[in-house]
């Protein structure tokens, strides 16, 4: 008999501290894979289907009460599926079918994962609350009852608590550019595109590099070029990048120091070469300046601009994005007398923000990807606060808070637009405020260079308009601290 379901999400259950260390104090629903939320993204996979009557979570006991009661209002022989968030979808093709199996189920079902009950499909339900209600402590369903329940086989979900499994689905959802794809197994990681000098770039660039710094970062190996694309593969290294733990906030601040000792001795050991003052000055223009200008013409041409430019107008104390990049070059002319590092550049990353690092925290083991490339020795050295620069774009303007959606932007009361990001960073930023200091580095420099990069990036990041205006008034709200520090 074919008939409606009702789904219920249930993420009562904690993660064991191996996964914590990874996700913090969140449920296994509230980690987040690449700007969205576990539990959201089970929750659009099943809304999506016709013959879904509903979808529900519940995280505590009373919140499980109030899906029950609701359950009530619907008719009877609706059946009901019950999953635990410990598990993840691993086959969106197969959890689709296994759903549409629901529809006609005569008798309680269970799909087994790792030899553990992931979910189990009720006929209808008061069947499902008898169950529930028998089986329940605390808001967690038990599934010990189930055992002799039959058993459906499917390779649609992963077992989320095995904190193998977690760490390869988490890091399955490389990032990637749009230009990039990116395929993975169990020990090694292909990366490919279109853009053959790119790829061509990154996989150079390794092998450039000086001796004394190829520890840092993970070699790449077996370089192809096809008709259309390029590839290179690299080991795969089974733990996560910083940006990962630091929106879960699962950083503390002990481990952050070390992370901190570590990535500034790779600042300090790179290698550098002394240029004039005035090649050195070119490049912090080229960088700072010039790309920031190309970057709004570009943003200019897009059919956004001029959404974004009214609201700059209408919102902020700012009457245009003009407005704003006319500011940044006027603090960047009073900030340049501020660089004491004249006289030399030094083999840099190029892109050193947290998603680019990958740290195993019980090893303080720190390895670096996704570099900016290079076809020559010459290419490698760059402006020796761009990777600072990059940094303090993690740390201090929360780039990867951005990136996962965990900010908002709201009217206050005189109607004016205030951006509220979801993370209190104010110890982090003391601590690589500290470190700046002892390294000598000047923090308003780093923190201007980083407004660039917020600037710059706008018209790299039009397909998330919210997500590109976000950045917007992050880079004004650096400006005006820059401002306020240059009074001092």
């Amino acid at each position: 008999m074919l008939r409606k379901v009702v789904f219920l999400y249930e993420d009562s259950e904690r993660p064991n501290q191996k996964i914590k260390e990874i996700t913090g104090n969140k449920t296994f629903g509230e980690t987040i894979l690449k700007r969205k939320n576990l539990k959201m993204r089970v929750l659009e996979e099943v809304e999506g289907e016709s013959f879904v009557a509903a979808a529900y979570s519940y995280a505590s006991q009373e919140e499980q009460k109030e899906v029950w009661q609701q359950l009530k209002n619907f008719p009877k022989e609706y059946a009901v599926i019950h999953m635990r968030s410990s598990f993840g979808i691993r086959n969106r093709e197969a959890f689709k079918v296994l759903l549409e199996k629901a529809q006609f189920v005569q008798q309680t079902m269970r799909v087994e994962e790792n030899e553990k009950t992931a979910l189990f499909l009720s006929k209808n339900i008061p069947d499902y609350l008898e169950y529930a209600m028998e089986y329940n402590k605390e808001g967690i369903v038990d599934m010990a009852g189930l055992q002799n329940a039959d058993a459906i086989q499917s390779s649609c979900l992963v077992d989320l608590g095995e904190p193998n499994n977690f760490l390869q689905f988490i890091t399955s959802g490389f990032d990637a550019r749009f230009f990039n794809a990116l395929e993975s197994d169990d020990f090694t990681v292909t990366k490919s595109s279109t853009n053959k000098k790119k790829i061509k770039s990154e996989y150079e660039y390794y092998y450039l590099l000086p001796e004394t710094m190829k520890m840092w970062f993970v070699m790449p190996f077996d370089y192809k070029e096809e008709a259309e694309t390029a590839s290179y593969t690299m080991e795969r290294v089974h733990t996560t990048d910083i940006a990962i733990r630091f929106v879960h906030e699962a950083v503390g601040l002990e481990e952050f120091e070390d992370i901190l000792k570590r990535l500034f001795f790779f600042i300090k050991s790179r290698n550098t070469k002394e240029v004039t003052k005035e090649q050195y000055e070119k490049e912090a223009d080229k960088l700072y300046v010039g790309k920031v200008l190309e970057r709004m013409k570009q943003l200019k041409e897009n059919a956004y601009y001029q959404v974004f430019d009214n609201n700059i107008k209408n919102g902020t104390k700012y009457q245009s994005i003009d407005e704003i990049v006319e500011k940044y070059k006027e603090l960047y002319e009073k900030v340049k007398l501020r660089d004491q590092s004249k006289g030399f550049l030094a083999v840099g990353h190029g892109d050193l923000c947290f998603s680019n690092i990958l740290y195993h925290k019980e090893t303080s083991l720190i390895k670096l990807i996704d570099p900016k490339g290079a076809l020559s020795e010459e290419e490698l050295y760059m402006h020796p606060y761009y990777d600072l620069a990059k940094l303090s774009h993690s740390i201090c303007g929360r780039y990867d808070f951005f990136n996962n959606g965990l900010y908002e932007i709201k009217v206050v009361g005189d109607m004016k637009l205030e951006l509220e990001v979801d993370f209190d960073n104010s110890e982090y930023v003391k601590i690589f405020k500290r470190f700046l200091a002892e390294n000598g580095f000047d923090y308003v420099t780093v923190r201007l260079y980083e407004a660039s990069l917020f600037l710059s990036m706008l018209p790299l990041h039009m397909d998330n308009v919210q997500k590109t205006f976000g950045f917007l008034l992050n880079g004004m709200n650096i400006l005006d601290e820059v401002e306020e520090c240059l009074k001092d």
